[in-house]
């Protein structure tokens, strides 16, 4: 983190939506200037709004960009009402490039998620299955030991409405985040919901502490005779480093030859944990070549560096081929591990294209390091030059998130599908991946909005 208020700063870098922590400097001064100038920043709004403005003209990656520097010249801090009104007009053309990565929040809550997988909410994930209507909203996933799942709660649950209000009512007002309210222990709410046997029912639930399990499944499979790892990770947080490592322990002793990656809600997190885990798929075969290259602004390209791949004691030995399962919801780390690994191994995308997001966020503090500017500083870019997938990674072949069948098993249609590819080498046909009753339309995550917690941005939760 970068703390534009301490008089010592800390780099902690991650990909937005993506989140990942590697280390990248110790910087010695406050990042605007003197280490003087930043500490008198204080944390009125007129405060947090020049330190806002000071280290996005420092440290945003779009600053080459003509466009960007002309939002520069003669900006007038009195005409936004606060920091994030004023950070929504600095965005870099934002229905194209920076499509709300650049956030701001607290550095509790920040740790909370990213240091021990964690946050406040009510323990569910959920998209909508019929935009740009996003009337029918169905819950993708829910968390272990949350009080979504206690009230029985399941993947697959169309949610009906909100304390008595119907979801196409509520995305006409004031969306879906806000109907669920603050991020606040105890924070309560009464949702209607239909269960996969067209029961209806409604339950009340109050906010908590949910902690995440980030790998909550791996299994072994067999297509065609080879040994197919399967592994369901959640998000890249750092919580995931010891389960990653267990996982990889049980597939090597396996003799997987093939691996399914399903990221199909993982939306980024720890640049170290995609590290490790690029390094477990491919640090056998690619040790000591070029995962990715690191890219900032011009002003800051005296920081740019080189990861190499690094052979762990549990990197896969026999690995030929892996397979990804994605979505629209996989993005940032997700994509930085699928584009680094390209250049070195057979890699395949089943399920549908991913978010698109090839550029990375710095924690860069203010208000004494109480509050984080989650600012994009970075892109980054594989072994072979190839980055600024804006509009997503593209599948090699498409495949439906079933809802109706649990994530891991291995007759839903995206794993299966995966399972196909690794043991025909070709896309299964369409018809074989048709399922009644489902969906029309690809789901769609609900919007994220700029004061999305990182729960939401990485994991998809509330």
């Amino acid at each position: 983190m970068i703390d534009a208020c301490a008089g010592k700063a800390r780099w902690i870098t991650r990909f937005g939506l993506l989140g990942l922590g590697l280390a990248l400097a110790a910087i010695a001064a406050c990042s605007g200037g003197s280490s003087g100038k930043q500490a008198a920043f204080g944390c009125s709004v007129d405060a947090q709004k020049q330190a806002v403005a000071e280290l996005i003209r420092e440290w945003y990656f779009f600053n080459d960009e003509p466009d960007q520097q002309q939002k520069y010249v003669a900006l007038d801090l009195a005409g936004f009402a606060d920091a994030e009104e004023l950070l929504a007009f600095l965005r870099y053309r934002p229905e194209e490039f920076d499509r709300d990565f650049s956030f701001l929040t607290t550095a509790a809550a920040d740790q909370q998620f990213f240091g021990e997988g964690q946050f406040v909410g009510f323990g569910f994930g959920s998209k909508f299955a019929d935009p740009p209507m996003n009337a029918d909203l169905r819950l993708t996933q829910v968390f272990a030991g949350s009080p979504a799942a206690a009230a029985g709660l399941a993947r697959g649950f169309r949610m009906l409405a909100v304390d008595g209000r119907s979801i196409a009512e509520i995305n006409q007002a004031e969306g879906l985040s806000a109907a669920l309210g603050p991020d606040s222990v105890g924070v309560t709410r009464t949702l209607s919901v239909r269960d996969l046997d067209a029961v209806e029912l409604d339950v009340t639930l109050a906010k908590a502490v949910v902690t995440i399990d980030p790998v909550p499944l791996t299994a072994i499979f067999d297509a065609g005779g080879e040994r197919v790892a399967y592994l369901d990770l959640r998000t890249f947080v750092s919580t995931a480093d010891a389960e990653l490592e267990q996982a990889f322990a049980e597939f090597e002793a396996a003799s997987a030859t093939a691996l399914v990656v399903d990221l199909r809600y993982n939306g980024g997190g720890l640049v170290a944990t995609a590290g490790r885990l690029n390094d477990l798929i491919g640090g056998f075969v690619a040790a000591g070549e070029v995962q990715s290259e690191t890219r900032f602004n011009s002003a800051k390209s005296l920081l740019n560096a080189v990861t190499r791949f690094t052979q762990r004691a549990n990197s896969l030995s026999l690995l030929q081929q892996v397979v990804f399962i994605t979505t629209g919801s996989s993005a940032s780390a997700s994509e930085l591990v699928i584009n680094g690994l390209r250049p070195h191994t057979v890699v395949a995308l089943v399920g549908s294209a991913t978010f698109g997001k090839p550029v990375g966020q710095s924690a860069l503090g203010y208000c004494g390091g109480q509050r984080l500017l989650r600012a994009v500083t970075f892109e980054t870019v594989n072994a072979l030059g190839e980055g600024g997938f804006y509009d997503g990674l593209p599948t090699d072949c498409a495949a439906a998130d079933e809802l109706e069948r649990a994530v891991g098993d291995p007759l839903e249609a995206s794993l299966a599908g995966a399972l196909h590819f690794v043991e025909h080498g070709a896309c299964p046909a369409a018809a074989a991946l048709a399922k009644p009753g489902a969906p029309a339309f690809a789901l769609q995550d609900p919007p994220l909005g700029p004061s999305a917690s990182a729960a939401r941005r990485y994991a998809g939760a509330f």
